[in-house]
């Protein structure tokens, strides 16, 4: 980000933290003269190359980056991502899949300049801590962390090592989000009041297997209810309400339907007898979160996954000067648009669309989540490439995440209020807003 390579205050967080933990980068053997020249490619191992951890490992090879080192429990995913590499012309990386911990092998033995992870959910926090202790930078698929223990534990070791980490949050690069984000910091919906979004998707078939077995996302749902997987919906709306930068999410309280969902799936799938039919699942289909900010925003969060139904994420935010519905796909802007009625998002998009996509456009859809895949990696390498702190850094990351820990403790408290740490300890307040500019 030429001019402006990291937001008023994380700038100055990033190179204090990086002279205090100069003595444990130097022993890391990333040389710190040279670890930033423009010229230089990333170098970067994965961490889980499944079905997700493939899909980024492609757009990693399309970006030229330098893919050294894979791993994986599964020895197959592992020959495969190899082979997948050298397919894209470079020299076959080294793989790791001696055990669910070999990650911890990868990231000290290899001359990694960073380290990517798609692993289940419990591994994401492990996996970021040991890739910073060993003075390379992170990148976490969602969520960055499932508790609160954890979210300190990151926190406190991007701090002690200088190593930023980044949640690689896709949503946030959607090209519906970054353009109403464009808005947002235009002043085009005034000052802010509400948001309303959600993560509202069918995905019962990640759940369970062709003949009905429970994969690691069905038991989740076994033993935990709130918000699982809270951070594609709150963190665009994080962005919007200028969380951690400026405003903070000051409490939240949350609730739950009942669970019906699976079960009925189940039996479709594997048949009423089947035990994945008769399983006792603790997540409810539908749970509804209230958050407000300091400021006094206010922001509704669902989670419905576990229902048929359409896809929507809603994207509702509403200011002193109209308002934004992505349902819809519409906005209503007062002194813009006729009054009381709806006008299309696609008629701003010459005046607000986000320079980004107006550099790559068309360039990027064929890659996944309709491009925005390509934005996100393409904004992490840049900063590991420039050393610079990431633009979803650790205090948006674990913020974000720990609703999945809040919204459990409110909902077996009957919806008790629960307050989010200041993850930042009060510099929120001086933090500048994420500059709207083009990767």
């Amino acid at each position: 980000m030429e001019g402006n390579k990291f937001e008023t205050g994380r700038r100055d967080f990033l190179k204090k933290s990086i002279a205090a933990g100069a003595g444990a980068l130097l022993a890391s053997g990333i040389p710190l003269t040279t670890f930033g020249a423009q010229d230089k490619p990333v170098r970067m191992g994965f961490v889980g190359v499944g079905g997700r951890g493939t899909g980024m490992l492609r757009v990693a090879l399309s970006q030229g980056i330098k893919v050294t080192a894979v791993c994986d429990i599964i020895e197959e995913r592992v020959q495969r991502a190899q082979r997948i590499v050298e397919e894209a012309g470079q020299p076959r990386p080294k793989g790791y899949s001696i055990g669910p911990e070999d990650y911890k092998r990868m990231v000290q033995q290899e001359d990694l300049d960073a380290v990517y992870t798609a692993t289940p959910i419990p591994l994401h926090a492990p996996v970021m801590i040991a890739t910073m202790k060993a003075g390379k930078y992170g990148g976490s698929e969602m969520p960055l962390c499932a508790t609160l223990d954890e979210a300190w534990e990151l926190v406190e070791t991007s701090q002690k090592t200088g190593m930023p980490c980044m949640l690689m949050e896709n949503y946030c690069y959607m090209r519906h989000t970054l353009m109403i984000l464009n808005m947002v910091q235009n002043n085009a919906f005034g000052d802010l009041t509400h948001a309303e979004v959600g993560y509202q998707h069918d995905t019962r078939y990640v759940n369970l297997s062709a003949d009905g077995e429970l994969l690691w996302r069905a038991k989740i749902k076994l033993q935990y209810n709130g918000n699982p997987y809270p951070t594609h919906a709150i963190g665009p709306a994080a962005q919007w309400l200028n969380i951690n930068r400026g405003d903070r999410f000051e409490y939240l309280v949350s609730m739950s339907s009942r669970a019906m969902g699976m079960r009925e799936y189940a039996k479709k799938i594997a048949g009423p007898d089947h035990p994945s039919a008769k399983a006792n699942y603790k997540l409810g289909d539908v749970n509804t979160t209230l958050i407000r900010t300091n400021k006094g925003v206010t922001v509704t969060l669902y989670y419905d996954t576990q229902t048929p139904r359409p896809v929507d994420f809603i994207w509702r935010v509403q200011g002193t000067k109209g308002i934004f519905s992505g349902t819809l796909d519409k906005l209503h802007l007062e002194g813009r648009s006729p009054e009381h009625r709806w006008e299309d998002t696609k008629a701003y998009r010459d005046e607000f669309d986000h320079p980004s996509w107006k550099k790559y456009g068309d360039e990027i859809l064929k890659y996944g989540h309709g491009g925005s895949d390509y934005l996100c990696m393409l904004d992490f390498a840049k900063a590991v490439r420039n050393r610079t702190q990431v633009p979803i850094d650790v205090y948006d990351g674990v913020t974000w995440s720990v609703i999945m820990d809040l919204t459990r403790r409110s909902v077996e408290k009957k919806s008790k209020a629960m307050d989010f740490p200041d993850f930042t300890k009060g510099q929120w307040k001086n933090w500048q807003p994420k500059p709207v500019e083009a990767i």
